[in-house]
């Protein structure tokens, strides 16, 4: 069953990302919900926006989120919030360089936005 749930949200997140067609999209679009699954689309989306510009770094970036996915599910919110925070950290080191920095400090608050919503509930 534990198994079930993962994949489950890992679904769930991924269904998000079909929602519109990319050409679409404005980073007003990236609601700041303060879930993982939230998060990850805002990644995906900045990806396709072209905020996101090294295929590497967003590859890392997605990394950690679906172990925060994963983690998640698993009820493990201090592995989440460390994963986040590594997340963070490496969005601001991007920042300017394969990060569009608006889009860097939208996606770090967001991630900040996520880590409160954990530590409240």
């Amino acid at each position: 069953m534990e198994r079930m749930t993962v994949w489950l949200v890992l679904a769930l997140a991924l269904g998000l990302l079909v929602a519109r067609p990319a050409a679409a999209m404005t980073m007003s679009d990236c609601e700041m919900t303060p879930t993982v699954a939230s998060l990850h689309h805002c990644v995906h989306h900045a990806v396709e926006m072209g905020a996101i510009t090294n295929a590497g770094v967003a590859k890392s970036l997605l990394a950690k989120l679906d172990a925060a996915l994963i983690a998640e599910a698993q009820g493990q919110s201090q592995a989440v919030i460390g994963l986040l925070n590594s997340f963070i950290y490496e969005v601001n080191a991007q920042s300017g360089i394969s990060i569009d920095p608006e889009h860097a400090q939208h996606m770090a608050t967001h991630a900040r936005a996520v880590i409160r919503a954990l530590q409240a509930g």
